[in-house]
This record gives C-alpha cells, sequence and structure tokens, in this order.
C-alpha cells in the first residue's frame, strides 16, 4: 500500500480522498445536464475559433463563424449532433441563397430585407431542415445586409466557416458524448410520484362524507396525458442516445432498464387514468346512489392508496418497487375483490363498477 492510502476499520482500504470529491463532482453533473453542455458548448466553440486562425483570407474577418457553427452542431445525443449540423448548414446555405437571389431581383435593401424574412419564415416550416429551420430567416437578413459591401467573401466566410465549425461541433460531440440517464431516472420517478397523487386523490374522495359532487370529482381527476407524452419522448431519447455513443456500451444494462421502466409506466398511466374517468364518472350523489355504495367504498379506497404507496416506493427506489409494497397492494386489491364478489352474489347494483376498478388496480399491480 502506498504512503498516501488510509485505511479504515479492520484494515480495509479508504478511497481517496480526491475520488471520492471526483465522484460527487462527476454526480452533479449529471444530474445538472445543461451545465455538461454548456461546457461542451464552450469547448466546441473555441476550438472552432483556433482551427480557422490560420487560415487567413475571409476567415480572418469573418471568423467568428465558426464557433457559431460549432454550437449549433452540440446537441443532446451524437446522431442529433450529425444531423442538427447537416440541417443547420442546409438552413444557412437556403438563407444565403435568398439574400443573393433578393441582390439581384428586389430593388431597394428595405424592400430585399422584408422580402427574405417574408421568405425565409415561410421556409423555416421546411419539415427537412427540423428544428433549425429557424436559420433562415435569420442568415439570410445577415448576408443581405453585412455582406451587401463584399457579397462573395461575406458568403464564403458565412457559409464555409459556419459548416467548418458544425465538423468541431460534431466531432466534440463524438469525443464527449453525453449519456442523458440520470435525468431520465428522476423523471420516471417523478411521473410514478404523480401517479401516485391521483391515486390518493380518489381515494380521498372515495372517504369523502357526504359523497362528491361532479364539480368536486372533476378537482381530484389530474390529466395525465402530457406525463405520458413525456415519458414516450424518455423511451425515444434513451434509444437515440445510444446511436455513435461509445459510452451507451458500458450502460446498456441500465439504458436498458429505463426504457422497460419507462415502458412501464407508460402503461400505468393509461390504468390510472381509465380508473380516474370511471369513479369521477360514477361515483357522484347526484346520481341518487353512488357507484360503489357505502359497503365497497372504504375498501376501494384503501386499495387505491396501496397502490399510490407502491407506486411512491417504487419512485423512491428509482424503478421497481419492493416485494413487500407491492404485497401489500395485491392483498388489499384482493380484499376488494373479496367484497366485492360477495356483493355479486347479493345482486348489489354497485358491484359492478366494483369489479371494474379490480380489475384497473390487478392491471397497475400487474404493470409495476
Amino acid at each position: 500500500m502506498s504512503p498516501s492510502a488510509s485505511t479504515g476499520p479492520a484494515g480495509v482500504p479508504r478511497k481517496p480522498r480526491a475520488a471520492g470529491v471526483a465522484a460527487r463532482v462527476r454526480h452533479a453533473l449529471a444530474w445538472r445536464t445543461r451545465l455538461p453542455r454548456a461546457l461542451k458548448a464552450a469547448l466546441a466553440a473555441t476550438l472552432a475559433w483556433l482551427v480557422v486562425q490560420p487560415l487567413g483570407g475571409p476567415a480572418d474577418q469573418y471568423a467568428y463563424y465558426a464557433p457559431l457553427g460549432a454550437v449549433i452542431a452540440v446537441s443532446v445525443t451524437v446522431a442529433d449532433s450529425a444531423s442538427a449540423a447537416a440541417q443547420g448548414v442546409a438552413a444557412i446555405l437556403l438563407g444565403a441563397a435568398l439574400a443573393v437571389l433578393a441582390v439581384e431581383l428586389v430593388p431597394g435593401t428595405l424592400a430585399g430585407l422584408a422580402a427574405v424574412v417574408l421568405l425565409g419564415t415561410v421556409l423555416a416550416g421546411w419539415w427537412r431542415l427540423g428544428d433549425m429551420g429557424s436559420w433562415v430567416p435569420i442568415a439570410a437578413p445577415f448576408v443581405l445586409t453585412v455582406g451587401s459591401s463584399g457579397l462573395v467573401d461575406y458568403l464564403v466566410g458565412y457559409v464555409v466557416l459556419t459548416g467548418l465549425g458544425t465538423l468541431v461541433g460534431v466531432a466534440v460531440s463524438a469525443v464527449l458524448p453525453p449519456m442523458p440517464l440520470v435525468p431520465g431516472d428522476r423523471e420516471i420517478a417523478v411521473a410514478r410520484s404523480r401517479l401516485a397523487g391521483q391515486l390518493d386523490a380518489l381515494a380521498d374522495g372515495l372517504r369523502s362524507e357526504p359523497p362528491l359532487g361532479p364539480r368536486e370529482w372533476s378537482e381530484r381527476h389530474h390529466d395525465v396525458r402530457p406525463q405520458t407524452r413525456a415519458i414516450d419522448r424518455l423511451v425515444i431519447r434513451a434509444a437515440q442516445a445510444r446511436r455513435g455513443n461509445w459510452r451507451a456500451r458500458r450502460r446498456d444494462g441500465w439504458a436498458d432498464r429505463q426504457v422497460e421502466h419507462a415502458r412501464a409506466l407508460a402503461r400505468l398511466s393509461f390504468v390510472v387514468d381509465d380508473l380516474a374517468a370511471m369513479l369521477t364518472s360514477m361515483e357522484q350523489r347526484e346520481r341518487g346512489s353512488t357507484a360503489l355504495g357505502p359497503r365497497l367504498r372504504r375498501p376501494a379506497a384503501a386499495a387505491l392508496e396501496a397502490a399510490a404507496a407502491m407506486l411512491r416506493d417504487g419512485a423512491e427506489a428509482g424503478g421497481a418497487p419492493s416485494p413487500s409494497s407491492v404485497e401489500r397492494a395485491c392483498d388489499a386489491v384482493e380484499e376488494l375483490a373479496r367484497l366485492v364478489g360477495e356483493s355479486i352474489r347479493d345482486l348489489d347494483d354497485e358491484a359492478f363498477t366494483a369489479a371494474g376498478v379490480v380489475t384497473g388496480l390487478r392491471r397497475l399491480v400487474a404493470s409495476t
């Protein structure tokens, strides 16, 4: 053992303090994805500036366009970075072409400016340009106004140097690819907590005396569709993050688990939304008699609360809930199912809606 190393109890070596600090820094950076991306953009811009310095000619006057191209290319994933670079260059070329046409065909700078902004804004919606389409109406006025005194040199500087900068940005993204898995885990945990909150709200409504009316129930029905769309984007992003990413090979297991949890969560979202729609529409005092009836309301609330606790446990565990929380949820649902069976034998009308609640909760537990 080296003299600088230290030992803990029973002679177990302690990790060097510097290694512990580095691990904490890496963890903090992983949770704050904006900062690593900003650092990477700053590095790409700096390298692009240094690359064009020896070129001379228009590069001396318009060197600042190389860092611009580098920043355009630094994106969330390696595959997205290359795609954004190509789309960005295409958008800039299109904007420059509009400016050249305006110089030749439209009399007067003011009329030409209006024309290129109008056409550039329309062309920005072209689907092939993707998110980079907004550069068309930006590039066109630049070329038209700034480059009016030396159009050829300006075009070379603007288009060529920006393209060169995008190549530098793509290279930086390939060497330092992001792997946005920790933020994905956080999104999954937040989504589970929100679904648990919806189940708790439904349980609270069932425990209310007297039974709630339509307006009170509508306040307890949360819209989970935005959460479902966010989960779908998470699955897509996790898959895209692997393309062209050398770091993905070391984290395949983590990425696979994240996709699995995200897909399970998407199924849970639909089940929870169905339960909320059923209870908020059927369990109302204005119907004369509530759909579940006094015999089943509290057992149904207990089952919903147990399912919510199971989802919240999974959020805290960072994925699947503990076996004990799943078992408690199963027991509560099966107790409700037993009472529903007795109500069916007694031909109670409320048993039929309760049976739908049991089916939904069983699907929820199975989808966890």
